[in-house]
């Protein structure tokens, strides 16, 4: 799989990718991909990731009875999806037996739940596929298992409020017995490529065309309660509903006239939806290169409307966001990343998020690095 292009405009390449053993067969290709119709939109995918209902997203129902088949021969062969992604899949595999060639045939009998298209949760996962099941996840740190540092952790704030009334300091012996948790952090030098890698999804839910899937695959988990400061109410939510949040999305003005009759006033309810001018204008005045994308904005259906500059990002995403930032840069892609809860993970055994990036057009792009500035200014 490759990432799109618009007009062969290079700017803002994606991250680097570990594509599938060349032994591995029976996985789609874009252009199989590119048959099905289309499910979502990216608004639909916003509401979907904002809301946290995350068990609406899937992958075309015929492609998940492929999918079923194409499983069902790795887990023959590995014993588990884990075991096949540590041994083959992942850049840290290590020797491994010749890996099948499971294929999907027109004429083969589904199982029932995925020919009536009853299969619930994200990709059309069953109920004990989804991880419902499943206790626990690699990518989750309970808050039960963290009783003893969160008796400390608040031992802890009342030393910080003792500290900064002038009383003694926390003991170096204090720092290490409790040391720092090992979980998912964004690092400013870059990916750690002994701890992450970045992978399409060979088996990408169904997305709008020009979108890619991908997962970024952890050997550390990703949510822990440290990232909402070991809130019982904020991590049982984390828990239910997972993480997520958008990156990229390109501020959108609604001054397009030059005559300030409109305002980007952010209000306490969050940003409005963008409205049509009335009466519609039959001319609109000159613009320089990079106006022109809140112009098409201001005039687009009422979906592209409603999530016109609209950001979002889940309490306890800073982590993963600032990690998707780095990756997909923000004057080239909008992302829209989540992180499923345990009970609708697949591959509970092993950490991982998704990331859903929309490559830029060329317009989009010049809007864009007004914001962030241009290549030249990050260096």
């Amino acid at each position: 799989m490759q990432e799109p292009r618009y007009l062969d405009d290079n700017r803002y390449a994606g991250p680097s990718t570990h594509p599938p053993p060349s032994n591995v067969g029976g996985l789609p290709t874009q252009a199989e991909l590119d048959a099905y119709g289309r499910m979502f939109t990216w608004g639909e995918l916003k509401g979907i990731i904002q809301s946290g209902e995350l068990e609406q997203l899937m992958r075309n129902k015929e492609m998940q009875a492929r999918y079923d088949i194409w499983s069902a021969g790795i887990k023959k062969e590995y014993g588990s999806t884990e075991n096949y992604l540590t041994r083959a899949r992942l850049p840290w595999a290590q020797a491994t037996p010749q890996t099948p060639r499971p294929t999907f045939q027109a004429d083969q009998e589904h199982p029932s739940e995925n020919r009536l298209g009853s299969t619930a949760a994200a990709g059309g996962r069953s109920h004990v596929d989804s991880g419902t099941s499943t206790p626990s996840s690699a990518g989750f740190v309970s808050l039960e298992s963290l009783k003893d540092r969160l008796h400390r952790h608040k031992g802890v704030e009342g030393q910080m409020a003792a500290e900064r009334n002038g009383e003694a300091a926390r003991s170096a012996d204090d720092e290490k017995a409790d040391p720092l948790p090992d979980f998912l952090r964004f690092d400013p030098n870059g990916l750690d490529p002994h701890r992450y890698a970045v992978l399409f999804n060979d088996w990408p839910y169904n997305v709008p065309y020009g979108v890619r899937h991908y997962c970024v695959w952890s050997r550390v988990p990703i949510a822990h309660p440290d990232l909402v400061d070991y809130d019982t109410a904020a991590w049982t939510r984390i828990e239910a509903e997972g993480l997520g949040g958008f990156t990229g999305v390109t501020p959108v003005s609604r001054d397009i006239f030059g005559d300030a009759t409109t305002s980007d006033t952010p209000s306490s309810a969050g940003p409005r939806p963008l409205q049509l001018p009335v009466p519609l204008p039959k001319r609109i005045p000159p613009k320089q290169k990079h106006e022109w994308h809140s112009v098409d904005c201001n005039f687009a259906g009422a979906e592209l409307r409603r999530w016109a500059g609209v950001e979002y990002q889940s309490q306890g995403g800073q982590e993963v966001g600032a990690m998707v930032r780095s990756l997909w840069d923000e004057r080239g892609w909008e992302c829209l990343w989540f992180v499923n809860p345990p009970r609708l993970q697949s591959v509970p055994g092993f950490s991982h998020f998704h990331v859903f990036a929309r490559r830029k057009t060329p317009e989009e792009i010049d809007a864009s690095e007004m914001v962030w500035g241009p290549l030249a200014w990050s260096h």
